[in-house]
């Protein structure tokens, strides 16, 4: 069964327009912690030469190598996981992402405790015999793409494959409604996993206007979405995305709102 992602047809057209692609990272860092360590202020971080390869986070541009600039920060999604999606232009397709995951700066990071770390060794990074051991990942031409790992390995932490399928369905039938809207807008879709999940509100020009989390259950979900910004303010009309994230799956649905 293939994955349905549930996007309107103009953010479709507009997907294949720019030819962008996006890449999900996700990692786990219970076993990392569980070790002894703490999970800084600003938490889990990405480090890469993202700026390189056109890499953004949303419709903001990452730096190279600089996991404390705020367009590399990743969400926590609860249960020591950590997640973010990096969009790539066409003209990406085939190079290679150099990264790896940072907790709050350089000094703790992946890589630093050879004796752990099986990144090198497992191949799906390098040690480029310098002190420094980074994950590689050539950028593919399929969109949605989700990467799971454990911290400092090659595969998730249950000892499962790190590359997540496209056919794989965690998340399905996204409703939003009332469509169009002049107050609280529901959010239903089913789920097979129980885990926290995130929704994100976008407007017409990709730029986040609000982000909040929310306890996923197996089964029918249903949460609102308060026609806010994530300052409290209420969003002006017209068109708005509104996309949620459960387990590294994304479902999209347009909504227009008209006040």
């Amino acid at each position: 069964m293939k994955k349905i992602f549930t996007l309107a047809l103009a953010l479709m057209m507009s997907t294949m327009a720019y030819g962008q692609v996006d890449v999900v990272y996700h990692v786990d860092v219970a076993d990392y912690v569980a070790s002894g360590n703490t999970i800084a202020a600003n938490g889990i971080r990405v480090g890469g030469n993202f700026a390189a390869q056109g890499g953004t986070n949303g419709s903001n541009a990452m730096l190279d190598w600089n996991p404390t600039d705020s367009n590399s920060a990743m969400i926590d999604l609860g249960s020591d996981v950590w997640q973010i999606t990096v969009t790539y232009p066409s003209t990406s397709i085939g190079v290679t992402q150099l990264y790896k995951f940072v907790n709050g700066d350089w000094g703790t990071n992946e890589g630093t405790d050879t004796l752990t770390s099986t990144i090198a060794s497992d191949n799906c990074g390098i040690d480029d015999g310098a002190g420094n051991i980074n994950r590689e990942l050539v950028v593919p031409s399929v969109n949605g793409t989700i990467l799971k790992y454990c911290w400092d390995k090659c595969y998730q932490c249950d000892g499962s494959a790190a590359s997540i399928s496209l056919d794989e369905v965690i998340l399905e039938g996204l409703s939003v409604y009332p469509n169009p809207s002049n107050g609280p807008v529901s959010i239903s879709f089913d789920s097979k996993t129980q885990e926290s999940g995130m929704i994100n509100v976008y407007n017409v020009l990709g730029q986040r206007v609000n982000s909040f989390g929310h306890d996923i259950s197996v089964g029918k979900n249903i949460t609102n979405w308060n026609l806010n910004t994530a300052s409290g303010e209420i969003v002006p009309n017209g068109t708005y995305l509104v996309e949620v994230i459960v387990n590294g799956e994304r479902s999209i649905q347009r909504i227009a709102v008209s006040l």
